[in-house]
């Protein structure tokens, strides 16, 4: 290989320094992937897969999936306790992600059972039941903002049917994710409020559940003993921290997303349309080819990566949407395929920090996706209302306006957490 001229080094020098996790360009179609690629493409031509970044104190930024990889799986030289930074508003390290061993694999043994498979599938009809009545609340109008009134509502209200909380309390849980994970950086003031109403709502519901147990995943959680051992109560804090985050900012902006592709790629909808099958390889293109976040590590040993000597205490921002772009390891990697084989993306993790809740990820991506498009087949983004995309360390489009040909509602009653959102989503 030809050594890269002084040009191309020169410009993915700057990329890397630029490099800003909570503040990524957009390209024309209001999506940061144009920079991402561009961004992939200086660093492989230049043979450079790591850079340092200026921003935030400074901090390596990794973007080869091989390295990415490394890093993930390698609990020895790199602690998850820097996975989120700058460091989101929480009194208690976040359960199980900012957790090293032997404390993770202790924590995820008593919460393990809860997110199996067997035990996901069991909440299928929750969401099955969730999808309808909130299209029921919108169909008859031809139009919506399905980033609103679908991605975001789901992830909340099933969070609540797992947590055992009433479902109409989902969207407090929407505006705390909101204060926690992007309020916070940029309007603390307005935060603040919202972060003490919710742990003042975790901590009465955890006394409750420690009293009067229910078969809910709090419960069973608050209950679990390995070994004779129990969670203590702020690793319960950051369980339901965790949970809130996890479970509905990740899961929300992955539909948000899909659900906005499926508005203008035609091809990709009515093939999936025919083949509802498809959808269980189509999430794992959604999450490769949109993944959600980077996550983080700090250094703990000092270790050689691409070249690049990394100090004990400096951060690194594993760069999961670049890595998960990278031809070495996905042909054609800006070609979304539906049916890929072989995705062997990192967009939930992997090795022993894999993502707990990659079964429901998944599983509720895929009832949401099907079901809609078993009612509203044929739509199209409405150019004359606003689209939006979030940034920030989880990313993805959170205003979706669609318009469609009005339907009739199926179902006879609509739950109260679905009234809540209907009129959530009405508000400015």
């Amino acid at each position: 290989m030809n050594a890269p001229t002084p040009q191309l080094v020169a410009d993915v020098e700057s990329f890397y320094a630029e490099y800003d996790h909570l503040d990524t360009p957009l390209g024309p179609d209001g999506t940061p992937f144009a920079y991402y690629e561009a961004f992939r493409d200086a660093a492989l031509a230049a043979d450079r897969p790591v850079g340092w970044s200026e921003k935030h104190g400074g901090f390596w930024v990794v973007t080869s999936y091989a390295d990415c990889e490394r890093i993930d799986r390698d609990a020895e030289n790199f602690s998850n306790d820097g996975i989120i930074f700058p460091k989101y508003a929480v009194t208690e390290p976040l359960m199980l992600a900012e957790q090293d061993e032997p404390e993770h694999m202790r924590a995820r043994r008593l919460v393990n059972l809860a997110f199996m498979p067997r035990s996901v599938t069991a909440l299928s009809d929750a969401i099955h039941t969730a999808v309808h009545e909130l299209m029921d609340g919108f169909i008859e109008s031809g139009r919506a903002d399905v980033g609103r009134i679908l991605a975001d509502p789901v992830p909340s209200i099933l969070t609540a049917v797992m947590l055992g909380f009433p479902p109409e309390d989902g969207p407090m849980f929407d505006s705390w994710t909101t204060a926690l994970t992007h309020e916070f950086i940029n309007d603390r003031a307005a935060a603040i409020p919202k972060i003490e109403q919710m742990y003042a709502y975790f901590e009465r519901n955890i006394e409750r559940r420690k009293k009067e147990p229910g078969d809910d995943i709090l419960s069973q959680v608050i209950n679990s003993e390995v070994n004779g051992e129990r969670l203590s109560h702020k690793e319960l804090l950051g369980f339901s921290t965790v949970l809130l985050i996890g479970g509905i900012e990740n899961s929300a902006k992955l539909i948000g997303t899909s659900l906005w592709r499926l508005g203008w790629d035609v091809e990709l909808r009515r093939r999936l349309v025919r083949t509802p099958a498809m959808m269980n390889t189509a999430v794992d293109e959604f999450l490769r080819y949109y993944t959600p976040a980077p996550i983080g590590r700090t250094v703990r040993r000092e270790v050689t990566i691409g070249g690049c000597t990394m100090k004990p205490g400096q951060q690194v921002m594993i760069n999961l949407p670049v890595a998960n772009r990278d031809p070495r390891t996905f042909p054609h990697p800006d070609v979304f395929i539906p049916d890929r084989e072989r995705n062997k993306h990192l967009a939930l993790g992997t090795g022993l920090h894999v993502c707990l809740g990659q079964h429901l990820i998944r599983m509720e991506a895929r009832v949401v996706l099907n079901e809609f498009l078993s009612r509203i087949p044929d739509y199209h983004i409405d150019m004359d209302a606003p689209r939006f995309w979030t940034k920030g360390q989880v990313q993805g489009m959170s205003r979706v306006p669609i318009v469609f040909e009005p339907g009739k509602p199926r179902l006879a009653t609509r739950g109260a957490g679905v009234d809540a959102w209907l009129r959530h989503a009405e508000r400015p």
